[in-house]
């Protein structure tokens, strides 16, 4: 598993295995998304505003499946 700090305003840090990506919020809610492709992932990771990449790439896709974990 790949963990990745992330210098964004809402974000704390990603974890990234086999196509799972998960997005640590620095409120401490954790969501596990199942990507489609790993240039997501990427794409993500180079982009320059993270936390605009995350809400209009990953969090509005309906094609990713979005689980919400409760620790």
């Amino acid at each position: 598993m790949q963990t990745i700090e992330v210098n964004s305003r809402n974000i704390s840090h990603v974890l990234y295995q086999h196509f799972l990506l998960t997005v640590v919020l620095r409120t401490g809610e954790r969501f596990i998304y199942k990507l489609l492709e790993a240039s997501t992932f990427a794409e993500f990771i180079d982009s320059e505003d993270r936390d605009k990449y995350y809400r209009s790439h990953i969090e509005a896709n309906k094609k990713f499946k979005r689980i919400q974990l409760f620790v």
